[in-house]
């Protein structure tokens, strides 16, 4: 299974108040999209998000400056090829730790700000977040700060479960 999914992108979308083209899995079996630009299909989790937010009233989300916007379509990246597959536990591991060793000193994947990469991180760790044990969301503290954060901005939340990452009981 993966995680940048139909599902992913459809949220993604909603949260930017965009409408997507129609959204499918291709034949090479990643996402794809239709229409978003006219008579143009889009292939490609990274790509298709980025299409995305260029059309929406959130630009911003790309990044203000060049160094957030190469965080920015770095994170995205690294979504599409390592987190999309965090549903493996081995993976998940990585994956929690790579993030978190990134944000042991920062607050979000693009710098300062939120991007569409925390967002879409965001969807793509949702279910891995709350399967995770205490001392899991322990040992990853800056992804369970970083995921609070997001979690508590009902428009990125949408209608998924609230996770409860107590962290004021997690410190190290």
């Amino acid at each position: 299974m993966v995680l940048c999914n139909i599902k992913c992108v459809q949220r993604i979308s909603k949260y930017l108040d965009v409408t997507p083209g129609k959204v499918h899995m291709s034949e090479n079996n990643v996402v794809a999209m239709d229409n978003l630009i006219k008579n143009q299909s889009i292939e490609g989790f990274s790509t298709i998000v980025q299409a995305l937010t260029s059309s929406s009233n959130l630009k911003n989300l790309l990044g203000d400056d060049a160094v957030s916007r190469a965080l920015t379509q770095q994170w995205l990246e690294y979504a599409s090829v390592c987190a999309n597959y965090a549903d493996n536990s081995a993976n998940t591991k990585r994956v929690l730790k790579e993030m978190n060793t990134f944000l042991k000193s920062t607050t979000y994947l693009g710098g300062t700000k939120l991007s569409v990469a925390d967002v879409s991180l965001y969807y793509i760790l949702h279910s891995i977040m709350r399967d995770l044990t205490p001392l899991e969301k322990r040992e990853y503290i800056h992804v369970s700060r970083w995921f609070e954060n997001l979690q508590n901005d009902e428009k990125i939340r949408q209608k998924l479960e609230l996770i409860n990452l107590n962290i004021m009981y997690m410190q190290l």
